[in-house]
């Protein structure tokens, strides 16, 4: 009996002494991505990895969505705490235009990736420049995200989608369709871009620096990005497309401390992002502090300000 009252007395000056913090279970957080394998969640699940790893007051579980739109429409319903977004859509979503009838106060911690899209066309069709595309059979990509970017590319030409006869097919489907002659150019990423090249040949129509400047004057949340060299098969000089925008995003009402250690953890540990998602090799501090049309979470400014990547 004594032996046990012993090991019981024990157990209770254990408790008694272990801070309340360190048996608190980890805060549930949940984080919109988009379907898996899409770029949305391929980007979304190495961050709450390294969340998860240097913030253990949290758990942060990717959740599938459908993108950028039920995201930000979460986030703003306080039903999910942060969301892999499109830049010039949460900028739409802050202030309440286009698809959303009310403002959602969304914040912005870490611009991610270089968000790559440009047209393609087979070599033998001809079509090697935005204006060749008129009157052609063109893919923009799938609706709600995609197609608007292809939109707004062709509108810094003066193309619009009467100019054209366009389609909404996702961009796996398209490039298919490409290959069969069903459609004449198509919207590509770069890893598509890859696919096709090692098969095919193909005209890359590049947009030049000027009509860049002036699709991202045009649109907030849209950026231009130097493509290095290599990037694509045979392209051996560094080219400028777009980046059309991806960040992390979440409600301003989050706590600010919170966030703050958020994006330390993230934007210290790019290597580990980097090794589970290639895609964030192109990410420097200096990248992730570029709030892309929607201003910064004051946590996230914080840490911003106090590295030097933020007067």
């Amino acid at each position: 009996m004594g032996r046990r009252m012993f090991i019981i007395a024990a157990v209770l000056i254990c408790l008694a002494i272990t801070p309340l913090s360190s048996m608190a279970a980890p805060q549930e957080m949940h984080m919109g991505t988009s379907t898996v394998g899409g770029i949305y969640y391929n980007l979304g699940v190495p961050i709450s990895q390294v969340l998860n790893k240097y913030i253990p007051e949290i758990h942060v579980t990717p959740e599938i969505t459908i993108g950028t739109v039920e995201n930000l429409r979460l986030i703003g319903q306080e039903k999910m705490e942060m969301g892999v977004t499109l830049s010039f859509v949460a900028a739409q979503a802050l202030n309440g235009v286009e698809t959303f009838k009310e403002k959602i106060p969304v914040r912005t911690v870490m611009h991610l990736s270089p968000l790559i899209n440009f047209f393609v066309s087979m070599e033998a069709s001809g079509i090697k420049t935005h204006e060749d595309l008129k009157g052609k059979r063109v893919n923009l990509g799938q609706p709600g995200g995609l197609d608007r970017n292809s939109t707004n590319l062709l509108a810094a030409y003066g193309i619009t989608p009467k100019d054209i006869k366009p389609s909404v097919m996702g961009v796996g489907a398209a490039v298919d369709a490409l290959k069969d002659g069903k459609f004449d150019a198509v919207i590509v990423t770069t890893p598509l871009a890859n696919q096709l090249l090692a098969t095919h040949k193909i005209n890359i129509i590049w947009p030049d620096e000027a009509h860049l400047d002036k699709l991202v004057k045009a649109t907030p949340g849209y950026g231009k990005f130097l493509m290095p060299a290599g990037t694509l098969k045979g392209i051996d000089e560094a080219k400028w497309v777009p980046d059309f925008g991806c960040t992390l995003s979440v409600h301003e009402k989050m706590d600010t401390e919170l966030v703050y250690k958020m994006t330390k953890a993230l934007v210290e540990h790019l290597d580990e992002l980097t090794a589970m998602f290639s895609e964030y090799r192109h990410v420097t501090k200096e990248w992730a502090a570029n709030p892309m049309g929607v201003p910064h979470h004051p946590g996230a400014a914080k840490y911003y300000k106090e590295a030097g990547l933020l007067k």
